[in-house]
């Protein structure tokens, strides 16, 4: 018998587990509506044309884009162009050198990065996750934190509207002892697609300023929800002008499409002006961290980013990808809304159309996501019948539209 027989079979997690269950479906109208990876209007997989351009100029000279270890932290230019694109080239926080940067594996591991050194370097604090989020939070916070637990904020309404719950928000935020961190989603909240207004934003950095609360920004969609860097990003600029400090998780998976990369970076934001050493600091601890779980960042994707973010052209070029890739979302969450009412299906749909980013809560149940899987093979994360819109092509959406009709008229 084997010495690792005791080995359980671990239990599955759910988008993983959907594509499994969708490859193997042989249903010919199939729609996978769970994973959170952009399509084009055909349901393929999308290069965007700066990147492929970008990828031109990297292999044309690969004596300059070599296969060498990077820096530890990365590529100067990639952490400029980082922190460009997160706060916007003039923000006074990079001319007050009030910034620490280092590269990492996207989004999961810039969210690692930012745990371990909240956990090695900020003691006697509570951590706080919304009472909605992405379930690798949860996953990624026990694996930091072993058995010390994470508390929980308001986020949308108990009684099931989709909606967000302000003022039990902010009644956690003020209760929360001083100095407490709180993971925030930056834009386009992953499941819900609900985002804060920019007035509730200001309320929200006013209560940290009073509290002295550290915010912990998820950014993994910046552009892509809006197709505007600035609008998106809106948040974090604006936390970090007025002096709240930050740890901001930042991914290129969504907004570049580099998801099989693993290219993104952790960024440090403290109070202290002109305090290029405490900068400095800051980054040596990041780079440890980084130095004894993964060793060295991967430069291929680095590469492509900081060719992109630091050629004016490529860059103009980027930026209209970006709004190619967010203005077809906007476009079939009008058309599945459309159809939705065209054919008259029982229930209040507003938010399909309203919510932003890749995601948005339908609200059908877990009976009812079985029934549309089973009965349509239109596959949807359990969670507040999470759905992709990416997954979404003019081809499919009426097919879509009806199954959720049949599953909310069959299913109560």
């Amino acid at each position: 018998m084997s010495k690792f027989s005791h080995v359980p079979q671990p239990a599955k997690d759910p988008v993983m587990h959907s594509c499994v269950l969708f490859a193997q479906d042989n249903n010919p109208n199939k729609v996978n509506l769970g994973v959170g990876a952009y399509k084009d209007e055909n349901g393929k997989p999308w290069i965007l044309p700066s990147v492929r351009k970008a990828e031109e100029t990297i292999s044309s000279d690969l004596a300059k884009y070599s296969k060498e270890y990077p820096p530890q932290a990365g590529y100067p230019l990639f952490l400029k162009t980082c922190q460009e694109l997160l706060f916007g080239e003039e923000h006074i926080a990079i001319q007050e050198k009030r910034i620490a940067t280092c590269q990492s594996l996207s989004g999961s591991g810039s969210l690692h990065v930012g745990l371990c050194f909240f956990k090695e370097n900020y003691s006697e604090h509570d951590f706080y996750y919304p009472s909605i989020t992405w379930a690798n939070h949860h996953l990624i916070h026990e694996k930091v934190y072993k058995d010390i637990p994470f508390c929980e904020y308001t986020y949308l309404y108990e009684d099931g509207k989709l909606a967000i719950d302000f003022q039990g928000m902010k009644r956690d935020f003020v209760n929360a002892r001083d100095g407490s961190v709180f993971l925030l989603h930056a834009c386009a909240h992953n499941p819900t697609g609900i985002d804060l207004t920019k007035q509730q934003w200001v309320e929200v950095k006013d209560i940290f300023k009073a509290k002295k609360h550290v915010a912990f920004f998820d950014l993994a969609y910046q552009g892509f929800a809006t197709g505007s860097f600035e609008e998106d990003g809106y948040s974090v600029r604006m936390f970090a002008e007025e002096g709240v400090e930050m740890v901001v998780a930042q991914s290129f998976a969504k907004n570049f499409g580099l998801y099989g990369e693993r290219v993104g970076a952790c960024h440090i934001v403290h109070s202290d002006r002109h305090n290029s050493q405490l900068s400095a600091n800051l980054q040596g601890v990041m780079c440890t961290i980084i130095r004894k779980t993964w060793s060295m960042s991967p430069v291929h994707g680095a590469y492509i980013i900081q060719t992109i973010g630091q050629d004016p052209e490529l860059k103009k070029q980027y930026f209209e990808d970006v709004k190619t890739m967010s203005s077809r979302i906007k476009k079939m969450r009008q058309m599945l809304y459309d159809e939705l009412v065209r054919i008259g299906t029982p229930g209040d749909w507003t938010p399909i159309k309203t919510c932003i980013g890749m995601f948005t809560f339908t609200g059908l149940t877990p009976a009812q996501v079985e029934y549309i899987k089973v009965k349509f093979s239109v596959y949807l994360l359990v969670q507040g019948g999470r759905m992709s819109m990416c997954g979404l092509t003019e081809k499919n959406v009426a097919y879509v539209a009806n199954a959720m009709k049949q599953t909310v008229e069959n299913v109560k």
